[in-house]
């Protein structure tokens, strides 16, 4: 069965056809949730959550975006809330991304270093501290950007914000990823590492 088949099963109440969207989608949805959870456990659980959200919110669907953006926003505003209601108190440092051949958190997140802004961080438990401390919605967009390797055109859509937003809002929190760095662990050296580029600084005469 084709997506669209099934999507247009599943909104007139088709739960096999459901399954259906759900078989396509859960891997990919699981691994944006535990980027954001960093907890196996949980994100199992909010994985389940989602696709029960979606299921019950499907006729209110209208087809302005893909399926996929639909419930991939769904999942951040689910993962969003969770933060939002309580704390997570661990990052798992080694846990994999949506796709299985990505690298790590602490290979695919930098941290903030102006001298070398390309550069990885190095020290794991640095990394852990300061993701442990992001507010929700900074760390959404870090994660959706810096580790999943979205388009600047594909946040504006997921996040339904204009693209000047898009890159207001990441400034903003690759600036308080630097500050909580700053603050745990001192003023930042050319020798320490890294940090996630300012946004003042990246060529945008292309959207990337």
């Amino acid at each position: 069965m084709t997506e669209a088949a099934a999507l247009k099963a599943a909104i007139k109440g088709d739960k096999d056809a459901f399954r259906v969207l759900v078989e396509m989608y859960q891997d990919r949805v699981f691994g944006h949730v535990l980027s954001m959870v960093s907890r196996r456990d949980l994100a199992e659980d909010l994985t389940q959550e989602v696709f029960v959200k979606a299921f019950f919110a499907l006729q209110r669907f209208k087809g302005d975006s893909s399926f996929f953006t639909w419930l991939y926003r769904i999942a951040s505003n689910h993962c969003l809330d969770f933060l939002r209601r309580k704390k997570v108190p661990e990052v798992t440092l080694d846990a994999p991304l949506a796709d299985d051949s990505l690298q790590s958190l602490s290979d695919v997140l930098p941290a903030p270093v102006q001298e070398y802004p390309d550069a990885g961080m190095t020290n794991a438990a640095h990394l852990a501290d300061l993701l442990d401390e992001m507010d929700p919605e900074q760390k959404l967009i870090l994660v959706l950007r810096e580790l999943e390797g979205y388009s600047y055109d594909e946040l504006t859509v997921m996040l339904n914000c204009p693209l000047n937003t898009i890159k207001s809002r990441l400034n903003r929190a690759r600036e308080a990823l630097k500050a909580i760095y700053v603050r745990k662990y001192g003023p930042i050296s050319a020798a320490e590492g890294n940090i996630l580029p300012d946004e003042s600084v990246i060529d945008h005469g292309e959207i990337p």
